[in-house]
């Protein structure tokens, strides 16, 4: 029963030397530096990737300090901003179009704006067709007599045959100039019938002839209406500022027998919400999905957090693409894509770019200035400050003053002490001491045991 009881206790610290020594915690320190306008100021100071890199997923661990050594209340959030978007402010369609056919098949079209239509930022033809493509120039004049181009040679287009595609609008900039003249190359275009005739003549049960034909329709391309286009502006509500974050390296490889690329990230922990693929590669649609770690005690996976459909369309004139991968903010070290490229080769991967949203910290710095902000405690719980006179003035739109955050230093000597039971059953190495001390343990009680029993029975007559 000794032997049972050394032994429990033999595990007990053995866990708690590895708990303690399985991942040590470093605790950093930055200065904090700002130019403060009076006795009190509101500053506002935005965390960089050195304190995503090392601090808690939800910043538990920060703390803030003037140059006394006195804990200063904060808040941390998103930072905003205001975002504008351009609008189609105003559209209306042109009266009394002048038409005059071409020699090489093309067809010119005159217009003339009423004397109160709006400078007009572009145009539409809108048409009943599909699957066609045309080319398209347009010219602006004064007086219609002398005539400039308004934009470059423009192709409009609808791709339905091939995919969900069509651009019936040309773009030009803003212009006072009241006469507009649209040229269209070859508006009579051959369109090949998605019909199949096929003819085959037997000889008894023998194929001797076949014959296939494909009928070609001569068709008109007819504009119903001719509309012009205003752009404006608006200010949308605030929205997350997002910036760009540098990765620390990426990985592709290939799994031949799933017919996946997978693109392995690596990153500083910054919250990110998107990243960008650089490809040489052109006309291609690919099903991807980005996953993240996780870990269910020693088991670790890919947890899905985003799928979405990469994309680049490079034919001839048209130019469209799609290789933003969203997914909720997440902060981690490591990510995967995988690309699913079923039959097709494989997309050339030349480059991952991060996009994520940006984190400031709030405070109000009296004439003692803040002199260090401290981080990197994995074990460290969040402060409960009064924090309601900070909230006031964020809801105020007082402007804070801008801080800086200096170089990253180690505070050397000192580390976190705390200790987390979620530290053993995720720790793979503390979990094969514990199963090896268990066994040893056990197989001792069990020869202690046999011992026994054998001491206990009476010798044979």
């Amino acid at each position: 029963m000794k032997s049972f009881a050394s032994g429990i206790a033999g595990i007990w610290i053995a866990v708690a030397a590895l708990a303690q020594a399985a991942e040590p915690t470093e605790l950093f320190r930055k200065e904090v530096t700002f130019t403060g306008k009076g006795d009190e100021s509101l500053v506002a100071v935005k965390l960089d990737a050195d304190v995503y890199s090392s601090s808690q997923s939800d910043f538990a661990d920060l703390r803030l300090r003037d140059a006394r050594g006195t804990t200063i209340p904060f808040l941390v959030q998103k930072s905003q901003e205001v975002r504008t978007q351009t609008i189609r402010r105003r559209t209306w369609t042109s009266t009394k179009p002048t038409l005059k056919p071409l020699e090489n098949g093309g067809l010119e079209i005159t217009l003339k704006l009423d004397e109160h239509d709006p400078a007009p930022n572009g145009l539409s033809l809108v048409t009943p067709l599909r699957n066609f493509e045309q080319r398209i120039r347009v010219l602006t004049s004064s007086d219609g007599q002398a005539w400039e181009p308004a934009s470059a040679d423009t192709a409009i287009f609808d791709y339905a045959r091939f995919m969900d595609v069509r651009n019936d609008s040309i773009s030009f900039p803003s212009t006072s100039r009241k006469y507009f003249r649209i040229v269209i190359d070859d508006v009579t275009s051959e369109q090949q019938s998605e019909l199949l005739e096929l003819t085959r003549h037997l000889r008894g049960n023998d194929e001797t002839e076949r014959t296939e034909r494909v009928a070609i329709d001569r068709r008109p391309f007819r504009i119903d209406q001719i509309q012009f286009w205003q752009d404006g502006t608006e200010e949308r509500a605030k929205s997350d500022h997002k910036q760009n974050y540098p990765i620390i390296g990426f990985k592709v490889s290939e799994d031949t027998k799933a017919q996946q690329t997978i693109v392995e990230i690596e990153t500083r922990r910054e919250p990110l919400t998107s990243f960008v693929l650089e490809t040489s590669s052109k006309n291609f649609s690919r099903n991807s999905v980005l996953q993240v770690p996780e870990q269910h005690g020693v088991k670790k996976s890919w947890r899905e957090v985003s799928s979405t459909t990469v994309s680049r369309l490079d034919f001839q004139s048209l130019k469209r693409e799609q290789l933003r991968i969203e997914f909720p903010e997440s902060r981690e070290n490591r990510y995967r894509l995988v690309i699913d490229n079923r039959d097709s080769s494989p997309l050339t991967i030349t480059g991952v770019a991060a996009e994520g949203n940006v984190y400031e910290m709030i405070f109000l710095a009296g004439s003692s200035q803040p002199d260090e902000l401290t981080y990197g405690d994995s074990e460290a719980t969040a402060p409960n400050y009064d924090t309601a006179s900070l909230r006031v003035l964020l809801t105020e739109n007082v402007r804070p003053d801008i801080g800086q955050l200096g170089p990253e230093v180690k505070i050397v000597g000192i580390t976190s002490t705390g200790f987390k039971w979620s530290s053993i059953v995720n720790d793979p190495r503390i979990l094969t001491v514990v199963i090896g001390v268990l066994v040893v343990v056990l197989g001792w009680a069990l020869y202690g045991a046999v011992k026994r029993i054998d001491a206990s029975e009476p010798p044979v007559p």
